[in-house]
């Protein structure tokens, strides 16, 4: 007989829609520490971007790192407990190797799939190339024409990379999940609400679209804090039986 958090509920696909909307709430409840604390995390995210050679990994191991630190901080505001930055690096003081391993799965995931595309005649690097030379449309168009089936096959195999990543960081957060089965029943949890992650999806989309047209980046400072704000509502929605039965939540 499977674990009870092996199982997650099934929602309606309006259910998407709330997310986006619960996240908001509970954003709205301290905005500016929110924001800031996006605004240093992702700066520090993108600096280990820079290292030379490791860069790119360093920053895919950490992201997992920032999400677990925004669940642990709506939770606290959705507990009405007061926010505090301790709660940002709860990933950190926490289950950080299990985290990081979801990094790594990451990692190891997108070499693997750019190896394929490279394998299928996708050559990243002369496409930018070509882009910002502004060749002839013509040719252009012929190079996007030609690379269009290897990233088809890009986008068809990150797609249940992205699933199986997806709620881990709350998972090995909250329910003390091994990464292995964080990822397992996150694929599970995304398959039984698609509809609903799609809605989701949609709506955060949209959202970060009109946050881009501000300028100087600063509506992504709202707007991704509010991302993380619909994760924790979706992971509440689904796995509840995670966190001791507690409400879905409060509004």
């Amino acid at each position: 007989m499977p674990a009870p958090q092996d199982i997650p509920r099934k929602v309606a696909a309006g259910e998407g829609w709330q997310w986006v909307r619960r996240g908001f709430v509970l954003y709205r409840k301290n905005p500016l520490l929110l924001s800031a604390a996006f605004a240093m995390l992702f700066g520090v995210v993108m600096a280990l971007g820079l290292v030379p050679q490791v860069g790119g990994a360093l920053s895919e191991l950490a992201s997992p790192l920032m999400v677990a630190g925004f669940m642990a901080a709506y939770r606290a505001l959705d507990d009405a407990r007061d926010l505090e930055l301790p709660h940002f690096l709860a990933g950190v003081r926490g289950p950080a190797i299990p985290l990081m391993t979801i990094g790594a799965v990451q990692i190891i995931g997108a070499l693997l799939i750019g190896t394929v595309m490279k394998n299928m005649g996708f050559e990243a690097e002369a496409f930018v190339a070509a882009a910002r030379t502004q060749q002839d449309p013509a040719a252009l168009q012929a190079l996007l024409n030609e690379a269009a089936p290897a990233v088809l096959a890009g986008l068809l195999l990150f797609t249940p990379l992205m699933m199986a990543t997806w709620f881990a960081p709350a998972l090995i957060l909250f329910g003390g999940a091994r990464p292995a089965t964080a990822l397992g029943v996150s694929m599970k949890a995304v398959l039984r609400n698609w509809a609903a992650l799609l809605v989701n999806g949609l709506a955060l989309g949209g959202m970060l679209l009109l946050a881009a047209l501000v300028p100087l980046m600063l509506g992504l400072l709202v707007a991704m804090p509010v991302l993380f704000g619909s994760l924790y509502a979706s992971y509440q929605a689904i796995f509840a039986v995670w966190s001791d039965e507690t409400p879905v939540l409060r509004t």
